[in-house]
């Protein structure tokens, strides 16, 4: 389990999925939103590279968070090394747990029925929504914390950590 903690922190890299595309996909792209054949390739790389970026910025919210968290005493549970729980603390005497998602659309079926079934109560916070412009960091549910989180400063945190993987290849 510790192993699975250290690695969990380890660097990240954004990574293509190695899948092929879909054919089915291409075809709606050409035939309904009027793509050109020729530009097959790059209509495939933006894909495949939207999808390796969508896949990693949750881990990149998880990374931000502790960046802001840690130093107040909440501890990352990287690697999965708690089940639904992305952050604790104990505070107070209190333990507080967290599980923290990117969009309001992204908690899956077994970690709301963790969550729900918990014996301690498992707080749920997503950063944006899925149906609207905006961002949800106002509802950060921990007021001790939420008023130096913003979504400035996720965007420059990512921006830095790109710049450092980059410089690190």
């Amino acid at each position: 389990m510790y192993q699975s903690f250290l690695k969990g922190r380890d660097p990240k890299h954004p990574s293509k999925p190695s899948t092929v595309t879909d054919e089915a996909y291409l075809l709606v792209m050409y035939e309904y939103f009027g793509f050109d054949e020729k530009d097959r390739d790059h209509i495939v790389d933006v894909h495949t590279s939207a999808m390796g970026a969508e896949n990693i910025v949750g881990d990149l919210l998880e990374r931000y968070l502790a960046s802001v968290l840690e130093p107040h005493g909440w501890v990352w549970c990287s690697g999965s090394v708690v089940r639904a729980v992305d952050f604790a603390r104990k505070h107070n005497g209190t333990w507080q747990l967290l599980q923290v998602k990117n969009r309001d659309n992204s908690e899956n079926s077994s970690s709301a029925a963790i969550r729900e079934k918990a014996a301690l109560p498992i707080k749920h916070w997503y950063r944006t929504f899925s149906k609207k412009h905006g961002t949800n960091w106002e509802n950060f549910p921990f007021p001790d914390q939420k008023y130096q989180l913003s979504e400035e400063s996720f965007r420059q945190f990512v921006k830095d950590y790109m710049d450092e993987l980059k410089q690190a290849r």
